[in-house]
């Protein structure tokens, strides 16, 4: 068997690269390979993430993806948690279910403008006498969007780690537990499991400290250091996603003969 997890950072002004992803994604499935994106884009919720892709020609639900906000959700609701919550607005909603008085969580994610000295004040202050869980949703060091690249969560869970002394759970890429939860939805095997991904660390080296292969493409976050990595060395390094689907599939069909 082979599964792909495709990583996407969804921002509507990349359509063009997931056009081209969505094309060859169709064409994995036509070969009889399952599919799931994996994201840690903790921005926006798994459904308004499906909408986004149906909008530009994919046939998708949220079953479809994974991501770190519909992962910490099913923790909340399964442990019976009172989350204090440092998230984007976009996703604040995702929340609401939840009884957040007297918080007994601390959850943080990609708030972007909300990382104030005061939103991070009182996160530390509910972290420092180390009562409370934290957890992160990612530790990724930046981000490609809009043809430039971003500062990203990692640095600012790092610093509340270091000013805690406490150290975040991640729900997201890098973290092995959030691959094994993409293979699983599938009724894989991390061993049966290719990861496509541009990032060096969260997406090939998470994925292959999982026991995936991991395959990295010169897109995005690629940079020419990347493919001599100190401790990540990827199953391949390809182009392009294109580039790598065309190997899975051939693999894939000389396998079914």
């Amino acid at each position: 068997h082979y599964f792909i997890q495709s990583n996407l950072r969804f921002f509507e002004k990349q359509s063009n690269i997931l056009k081209d992803a969505h094309k060859n994604s169709s064409w994995l499935k036509k070969s009889g390979i399952p599919v799931i994106l994996c994201t840690n884009e903790s921005c926006c919720s798994t459904g308004r993430l499906a909408d986004n892709l149906r909008n530009i020609g994919y046939n998708v639900t949220s079953r479809d993806i994974i991501s770190p906000i519909s992962v910490i959700t099913q923790v909340i609701q399964d442990n019976h948690y009172k989350p204090y919550v440092l998230v984007n607005d976009r996703v604040s909603p995702e929340f609401d279910q939840f009884e957040q008085g007297k918080p007994d969580v601390v959850i943080i994610g990609d708030a972007e403008e909300k990382f104030t000295y005061e939103s991070l004040n009182e996160t530390f202050k509910l972290l420092i006498d180390g009562k409370r869980k934290f957890y992160c949703l990612g530790r990724s060091k930046f981000y490609h969007a809009s043809g430039e690249l971003k500062l990203d969560l990692g640095c600012f869970v790092a610093g509340l780690e270091y000013s805690t002394q406490r150290e975040a759970e991640c729900i997201g890429k890098p973290n092995s537990s959030f691959f094994k939860m993409a293979a699983a939805r599938l009724g894989l095997e991390c061993s049966d499991v290719v990861m496509i991904g541009d990032d060096i660390d969260s997406d090939v080296g998470g994925a292959m400290n999982a026991g995936c292969q991991g395959i990295l493409v010169r897109t995005g976050k690629f940079r020419e250091s990347d493919s001599n990595h100190p401790t990540v060395k990827p199953t391949l390094i390809v182009e392009d996603f294109c580039q790598a689907v065309d190997i899975i599939t051939e693999a894939f069909r000389r396998a079914s003969l």
